[in-house]
């Protein structure tokens, strides 16, 4: 079947980071399990919209 020949591993550790990033786990520690060196290099490896960022701040205890 090709549309599972499409999903590779990168697949699933971009959408792995993306779903921890959106969980509200802290950056530092995904980029310690995704190997990333940079934030900046994290932030385009994921994928986010504006409006994912903007509900994960709204969500988080900072602003309750």
């Amino acid at each position: 079947n090709l549309k599972y020949e499409l999903i590779q591993t990168h697949t699933a550790r971009r959408s792995g980071c993306t779903n921890m990033y959106l969980a509200g786990i802290p950056i530092i520690d995904i980029m310690k399990i995704s190997g990333h060196k940079t934030e900046k290099e994290f932030l385009k490896y994921i994928r986010v919209t504006k409006e994912e960022t903007a509900q994960n701040l709204a969500n988080h205890p900072w602003f309750k």
